[in-house]
């Protein structure tokens, strides 16, 4: 841009509302203008010549032109003034609002005169009543008595009353609920209101309750956990104290005493109490290894280890076991299999020394999407509400390790029933496990 000549101004809306408007008018009026010019001129040239009929014809037809030009540009082009905009706007507007306000969680109440003059369907919901019945209702029908006189002063003056963090609120049959509250002044219909938002807290209440019984819950089982811990190598060093060590003493004191005999008939007997005494330590050795992993678990799987370890158990408690024992299409992670695997000997253990049980039906089978296994006993059962041994709290938390879930159903007299459904793989703990199994 040379210097000293000015930057053109950037045109504005105002200008372009303008130039609209010179358009709309300004066309029509020079076509006009050429008209009746053209018509002069041809008016001077006529006259003599007496074709004047004709001439005022051309004018009234050019005219008539002038006029549907007008009104076609009056049309056509947009009202310069935004009149037409702004009118159809506000219906859009107002159907917007609405919606919005249809589809908050939360309850939204415009208060005029303490009384309700607006309620979305949500506060509606909230505080049962029907659609449009809560308009007309008045505040202190939403609160208890004691908090009438409060809930006044804060939504009439929001800004110099702190507000409580909830407030027990009261639905239409009486029952109430703790809800949270937000207050805001505004003008409806040209008069002062409030504007009153409700969130309502019964949900969040119920999962903080839960939350911190589970946290509770978590916290014993830790405790409990470690005692146990503790009590298992309390009872394996026992074992292997009392029963193993003396075994070994046993056999050397054998040992020195075959050394020292001269007969060799006793000398024969001290080896073969020897051999005895061996025989039977490997198999105490075997038995505590067993219990505290089995080996065909690792070596066969877990059909077949679930099969061997319910049959030794329940024919020496004497109880019949009804196997029903499918074949996985694939094998299970080893967590998952140590999972299930432990979930089942807890379960049979439970049996065995409380449900005074005839027949244990046992089942493991495919489920598409993980695997299905369910203990199932006649014997005594118990009061759901009266359980409080620590052994279904290890087991739900063994199948929640693996991703899964445990399910407990039982009477007094009908017996007892376990349903856990696992995946075939380890799932973390906090996915979300499939619905509809166990």
């Amino acid at each position: 841009m040379p210097t000293g000549q000015s930057r053109p101004k950037p045109r504005t809306e105002a200008d372009r509302r303008l130039d609209v408007t010179a358009l709309r008018w300004q066309l029509p009026a020079l076509h006009a203008g050429l008209v009746f010019g053209a018509w002069g001129l041809v008016a001077l040239w006529a006259r003599p010549v007496g074709v004047m009929p004709a001439v005022w014809v051309a004018a009234a037809a050019a005219l008539a032109g002038s006029a549907l030009m007008a009104v076609w540009l009056h049309r056509r082009l947009p009202r310069p003034n935004g009149a037409s905009a702004t009118v159809g706007s506000a219906p859009a507007a107002g159907r917007e609002l609405r919606e919005l306000m249809r589809l908050l969680p939360d309850g939204v109440l415009l208060l005029v005169d303490d009384r309700v003059a607006f309620a979305n369907p949500a506060g509606e919901t909230m505080f049962g009543y029907a659609p449009d019945g809560l308009t007309g209702v008045a505040v202190s029908d939403l609160v208890s008595e004691q908090d009438r006189a409060a809930v006044k002063s804060w939504h009439r003056a929001p800004e110099a009353c702190e507000p409580p963090p909830t407030l027990p609120m009261r639905r239409r049959d009486g029952s109430v609920f703790h809800a949270a509250l937000t207050v805001a002044q505004t003008r409806h219909e040209q008069r002062p209101c409030t504007l009153l938002v409700v969130r309502d807290l019964t949900d969040a209440e119920r999962m903080r309750d839960e939350l911190a019984a589970g946290n509770r819950e978590l916290q014993a089982l830790a405790v409990r956990v470690l005692t146990l811990q503790e009590d298992e190598r309390r009872a394996i060093s026992r074992e292997l104290h009392d029963d193993i060590g003396q075994s070994v003493t046993a056999m050397k004191m054998a040992a020195g005493s075959a050394l020292d005999e001269d007969d060799a008939q006793r000398r024969r007997d001290d080896l073969e109490d020897i051999l005895m005494l061996a025989d039977a330590t490997l198999e105490r050795l075997r038995d505590i290894s067993i219990l505290l992993r089995p080996p065909q678990l690792d070596a066969l799987g877990l059909e077949a280890a679930l099969r061997w370890h319910a049959e030794r158990l329940l024919r020496n408690a004497g109880i019949e076991a009804a196997l029903d024992i499918h074949p996985l299409p694939q094998r299970p992670d080893p967590g998952v299999e140590q999972a299930c695997f432990r979930i089942a000997q807890e379960a049979l253990t439970n049996v065995v020394r409380h449900a005074r049980a005839g027949r244990v039906q046992l089942t493991l089978r495919d489920a598409g999407d993980g695997l299905d296994l369910s203990v199932h006993d006649d014997g005594r059962g118990f009061a759901p509400d009266a359980a409080r041994g620590l052994g279904l709290v290890i087991m739900r938390e063994r199948a929640h390790g693996a991703g899964g879930r445990l399910d407990v159903s039982a009477s007094p007299g009908s017996g007892t029933r376990l349903d856990a459904w696992l995946p075939y793989a380890t799932v973390t703990v906090g996915a979300a496990a499939p619905v509809g199994h166990g």
